[in-house]
């Protein structure tokens, strides 16, 4: 018998590879009929499917890929990872980033509305922080409620769209992190204009590094059983989902949110390094590293404050942190643990403090930062406090249609267009499991329970915000930035543990099957951003949907 289940798996293993040569050999044999008759786009997508077809095959269950660890003992073996893990991230960073110079709406060859930052670097400059356009239409002052579409609609005025108006002059309401750090820099150096977009390549970079280093982090410490394929391949897509809608619509919107994702990232990566993993006894480590996760969670609020919800974190830290110093020998004076909690608090007191200050000189209210001022699409001046424009009704539904709502399949390329984040991407599902005991079990061990069960919680938190403070049910795929960078870190943390806790039978099935799904979550992100939406590049040139079809479809 057991001679027999010998031949069986032996046979089974032939089969499939037999399977990928025939699919190999038949992409070759199209790719050579392609080029033939000249037909290169074709010939290009017959090699991006044989490429898949070969993840697939070393992603199989009985791969011994899966066999390979992410951290073991041997520092050769790691120095292999971690060049694997380099190469992987520089490919996505670029596949990433060049793209979003595709669309002339966003690159500046069509500025419209979207040169805000550049414009307010420009006025920075000079000394004020009103946007100085020189057609100002006098008959704003005129409107009973300049703030209202209908009425600037029904009195035909001339207005700039999503700017914050207030006292006869434009303000821009994004956040001004932005434009601190890299627009007026750039302005003063060179004379120029930073284009919008290049601020979101770097933000969205960034923020790329900062999760595979996060991610390669918690490898080392906490997912020894953790092989370097799915490594890299839940590295690669959930870093992906993080940043990804930017790619199609990179000026202005997404440059607020790609960088406070990238902040927050950023801020989690230093949290996590100084409190998770340093010991109690190193004092100044931690306290530097804490310092620099605050620093980082602050500059989020000046990029965008929904997206920096996620400072909420800082509540099952900060418990994590008293914990440890409590633990440990030499610092368990209660004078120096409040002294090192109050340096670390210090950058969210002068951010918010300098942020305050913006807010009073612009609108003479330091709580304001422009969102009910706006001349967009709705009315926002009418919405009140939070309170006040709360409805059960339009949040149950709100976050029902953002996590689990669903848009029927389209009959015409690219077929899909944004769902709600579970549907759009099903990796995610994986945050399900902080409610499986045995994750839960070993997260507490390693003292990351109470923070898991805080990024399970922020989604739904920054959804809520999101749902009262916008026109509509706040549901849309470019909002939904503000909270993938989370979901994507717990899934990982969630995933990782699951794999500690499995038998090693089960284990490289389960692992093939989440590498299945980061494929699907790569691929399905490069369809969403197909649809033609929002002047992206397929919407501004019809022709380059075409071409991406013959590339993807083999037309």
């Amino acid at each position: 018998m057991k001679s027999l289940s010998k031949m069986i798996k032996y046979g089974k293993k032939r089969l499939i590879t037999a399977v990928y040569a025939v699919i190999l050999a038949v992409f070759l044999i199209l790719c050579i009929k392609f080029i033939a008759g000249h037909r290169f786009l074709q010939a290009a997508g017959c090699i991006m499917w044989s490429t898949i077809a070969t993840y697939l095959y070393l992603i199989r269950p009985s791969s011994p890929l899966h066999g390979i660890f992410a951290y073991t003992e041997d520092k050769k073996k790691n120095l292999r990872t971690d060049i694997a893990m380099t190469v992987i991230m520089s490919v996505l960073i670029l596949a990433t980033v060049i793209p979003m110079g595709a669309a002339p709406a966003y690159n500046g060859e069509y500025p419209e509305h979207r040169n805000q930052y550049e414009l307010l670097a420009r006025s920075m400059s000079q000394g004020h922080l009103y946007i100085d356009y020189d057609d100002v239409d006098p008959r704003l002052e005129e409107l009973n409620n300049v703030y209202d579409p209908n009425e600037r609609w029904q009195a035909g005025v001339s207005f700039h769209r999503d700017h914050a108006y207030y006292k006869g002059r434009y303000y821009m309401y994004f956040g001004v992190v932005p434009a601190v750090l890299l627009f007026l820099p750039y302005h003063i150096l060179t004379g120029g204009d930073l284009t919008t977009y290049h601020a979101t390549q770097v933000f969205a970079a960034f923020a790329i590094l900062g999760l595979f280093l996060l991610f390669r982090k918690l490898t080392r410490k906490l997912f020894p059983s953790m092989s370097v394929m799915l490594f890299i391949s839940l590295a690669t897509a959930l870093s992906f989902i993080s940043v990804y809608f930017s790619i199609g619509t990179p000026a202005l919107y997404c440059t607020a949110t790609s960088s406070a994702v990238c902040m927050m990232v950023w801020s989690l990566y230093f949290f996590v390094s100084g409190v998770f993993f340093t010991e109690g006894s190193e004092r100044k480590k931690q306290v530097v590293l804490a310092a620099l996760g605050s620093l980082f969670g602050a500059l989020a609020f000046g990029c965008r404050p929904t997206a920096a919800l996620g400072n909420l974190v800082l509540i099952p830290l900060c418990a994590a942190f008293i914990k440890k110093r409590m633990g440990s020998d030499d610092t368990k004076k209660t004078g120096k643990m409040i002294a090192d909690i109050c340096i670390i608090a210090l950058p969210y007191v002068l951010v918010g403090i300098l942020l305050m200050l913006y807010n009073y000189a612009r609108f003479e209210n330091p709580f304001e930062f422009g969102q009910s001022l706006q001349l967009t699409g709705a009315d926002q001046s009418n919405y009140g406090s939070f309170m006040e424009s709360f409805s059960t009704v339009r949040t149950f539904n709100g976050i029902f249609i953002n996590f689990i709502g669903f848009h029927p399949i389209r009959g015409e390329f690219p077929y899909a267009y944004y769902n709600s984040a579970f549907v759009n991407f099903p990796i995610l599902l994986g945050v399900l499991g902080v409610f499986v005991k045995s994750i839960r079990k070993r997260a507490g061990e390693a003292g990351m329970k109470f923070f898991m069960g805080m990024l399970f919680v922020i989604p739904f938190v920054i959804t809520v915000v999101q749902i009262g403070w916008a026109p509509g049910d706040g549901s849309s795929e470019r909002y939904r930035m503000d909270i993938y960078y989370a979901m994507v870190l717990l899934a990982f943390l969630v995933l990782g543990n699951a794999i500690e806790t499995m038998e090693e039978s089960d284990r490289n099935k389960i692992s093939s099957f989440l590498c299945l799904l980061c494929l699907a979550a790569v691929f399905m992100g490069m369809m969403f951003l197909l649809y033609p939406d929002d002047y992206n590049y397929t919407h501004w040139v019809p022709e380059g949907l075409g071409n991406w079809e013959k590339f993807i479809m083999l037309h």
